[in-house]
């Protein structure tokens, strides 16, 4: 059957120390986070500001810290064995759980609904009596994976913006992420301002993780945003 289960985030906080959360337990975690965080996974570090849906394999190293006192939400942790054999099989093929896919995926006030109530069921079903809870817990386990990978193919799809954008000096370089995150450089400040977007047809709203707000228009295979022009890199000559 194998290890399972399912806590408050803010319990957690509560009760381990206001440190960096390092995990050397060998558990698979999915956690729903609200709040500011900073999260180390692999080789990368994520700036999260709002609601994250977040996945975390153990065989790559992690370090989340909180950055906020009232931080909220849902964590769930499991073991190998927890999985059938199928999606033991699978899993390390998905892209949120290996080294180079995406690990964080930022969510709507109405995604946070969704989300929030597949963890509320998974409470509700742990302290339950019910012969099959185990089957039913991999079930929601799996809802919160196809959520992901339905979020993450939406954007693959739709977001045809995706990519390195910049200046005609190159001093500006403002990276698209996939999953809804920018990246931005300038000169040799790396990372010097990091967010979420959001894509509407050729429109872009931005929400710095400082918390100001901007946005821009794509036209004619150029983006215009805050006095800036941005050009596609690859399309330079």
């Amino acid at each position: 059957m194998g290890y399972f289960n399912v806590l408050r985030v803010e319990d957690v906080i509560r009760l381990e120390p206001p440190d960096d959360k390092v995990d050397r337990q060998g558990l698979y975690k999915i956690g729903l986070i609200r709040g500011n965080s900073l999260c180390r996974y692999a080789d990368r570090s994520i700036n999260i500001s709002g609601t994250a849906l977040v996945f975390f394999e153990p065989r790559l190293s992690y370090v989340w810290k909180s950055l906020s006192a009232d931080q909220t939400g849902f964590l769930c942790v499991f073991d190998g064995a927890f999985f059938t054999k199928k999606m033991k099989e699978n899993i390390g093929h998905l892209p949120m759980f290996k080294a180079e896919g995406e690990p964080v995926y930022m969510l709507t006030g109405e995604q946070d609904d969704v989300v929030s109530g597949i963890f509320g069921r998974m409470l509700d079903e742990l302290s339950s009596d019910y012969l099959y809870k185990y089957d039913l817990l991999r079930n929601y386990v799996t809802e919160l994976i196809h959520f992901a990978l339905k979020k993450n193919w939406t954007m693959e799809n739709n977001d045809k913006y995706v990519g390195m954008w910049v200046t005609a000096d190159g001093y500006i370089r403002h990276e698209l992420l996939p999953g809804g995150r920018y990246d931005e450089a300038r000169g040799n400040r790396k990372s010097a301002y990091q967010g979420s977007y959001k894509l509407t047809g050729d429109h872009i709203d931005y929400k710095d993780d400082t918390g100001f707000t901007a946005d821009g228009e794509f036209r004619d295979g150029v983006l215009y945003h805050a006095g800036m022009v941005l050009y596609r890199e690859e399309k330079r000559s």
